[in-house]
């Protein structure tokens, strides 16, 4: 019992083991000027990648173009890898597309997979003006192929067929005025069913219930000139329950993820930006033997030197403090016991005239100033690259009012 109960309390969530997790997910997204250039190319890559931890690094990659064959055809393909710790996507989408009138296109997707059993496929509607503004709508049958797949397996416990399959539905939205900018992106799950009756194992009877939704977006203001303001933020809920036929047990998880990030940037001239972001993240995953609660506060300040049109240089601060919970049991931290950490940030960024952008963001140890920023000053480095994968237009610029 006492093994039990120790491992009980020893449960984490993936990733928990990096005392930087808060702050490195600050530098690893892409700032704002960034999101603002990808998201009104027509066609472009970008990666954000750095150390996790000794074991590990993170990594994502985005890619999208678009080819048009007439007036009223085009083929839209969108690209997405995520690798970081437990949480892997490797996503290629294909969206044939068809003009209606205007401004109102309708959509195909396909998102096939090495392993069949994972496809998608739906079919979307959207309106679009350009590539800066536009509001779509798509409906996605997730797994259709799983039950396939299964057609001339033996019976076994890799049989496990769906009775309902997972359906989708997906909200996508951008739009931009002078004074404000919002974009916003949900997908609403439904629930799925799926079974396992293996006769020779009465271990392997179960029927299981599984679904997930995910929104994230942002908001940003500029309510007097020189002024930005607003927030980032994201939420993930993902539940299954199991029923198992031996004793009628039941187990059953439920993850749900939620932050906010509120910031403010002032810029003082055109050169010069003061920039501050404070992102709440909580944690709670409800299970048939544990309870995880993790609460994460970062903040992170920034000075942004623009002292020519390729370089931005930029240096600043973060403290983060989390607490996590098993049980309503504190959970200790690793290392030196402290529920905070801080570093100093340098970042130095490169905007070439061809759309290329380059940003490298090295952290300083901070905890124990000034021993261990003169005796191990290395904390984390993180790399950002940004390619738009087309020659801009003659006449066109990314120069953006305030960024």
């Amino acid at each position: 019992m006492g093994i039990i109960l120790l491992g009980l309390l020893a449960f984490v969530q993936p990733g928990d083991t990096n005392i930087y997790g808060g702050m490195n997910s600050n530098i690893y997204q892409f700032s704002r000027y960034w999101e603002w250039v990808y998201e009104r190319s027509p066609s472009g890559f970008r990666t954000s990648q750095g150390c996790t931890d000794l074991s590990g690094w993170y990594q994502v990659y985005d890619a999208k173009t678009e080819a048009a064959f007439n007036r009223t055809f085009r083929l839209r393909y969108r690209f997405q890898a995520l690798y970081n710790y437990d949480d892997t996507i490797n996503d290629h989408r294909f969206e044939p597309t068809m003009r209606i009138y205007g401004n109102f296109y309708t959509h195909m997707v396909i998102i096939p997979y090495y392993k069949k059993n994972h496809n998608e496929a739906g079919v979307g509607i959207a309106w679009r003006r350009g590539h800066t503004d536009w509001l779509a709508f798509y409906a996605l049958a997730k797994r259709f192929d799983h039950n396939f797949s299964l057609m001339h397996m033996p019976e076994g416990p890799t049989k496990d067929p769906f009775e309902q399959i997972p359906y989708e539905f997906e909200i996508d939205a951008r739009g931009e005025l002078d004074w404000a900018r919002v974009r916003l992106h949900a997908d609403l799950g439904t629930q799925s069913h799926q079974y396992l009756d293996w006769p020779d194992s009465i271990q392997y009877v179960w029927d299981r219930h599984h679904d997930s939704s995910a929104v994230w977006g942002r908001l940003e203001l500029r309510p007097v000139k020189n002024l930005w303001l607003g927030s980032r933020f994201a939420y993930r809920r993902v539940r299954t329950e199991t029923r198992w036929s031996e004793g009628d047990s039941v187990t059953f998880d439920t993850l749900r993820n939620f932050w906010v990030e509120p910031f403010v940037s002032i810029y003082p001239t055109e050169r010069l930006e003061f920039r501050l972001e404070y992102r709440m993240r909580d944690v709670h995953r409800d299970m048939d033997s544990v309870t995880y609660y993790s609460d994460y506060d970062v903040l992170s300040t920034l000075a942004s030197w623009h002292p020519l049109p390729v370089l931005v240089i930029e240096a600043g601060y973060q403290r983060s403090r989390r607490y996590r919970y098993n049980n309503d049991t504190l959970i200790a931290e690793p290392w030196n016991g402290s529920q905070t950490q801080s570093r100093l940030l340098v970042n130095l960024e490169l905007r070439l005239k061809s759309g290329m952008m380059l940003v490298i963001k090295e952290g300083l140890e901070m905890d124990l100033f000034p021993k261990d920023l003169f005796r191990s000053p290395h904390n984390h480095t993180y790399v950002a690259l940004y390619l738009p994968l087309a020659l801009p237009r003659k006449g066109n610029s990314n120069k953006i009012k305030g960024l």
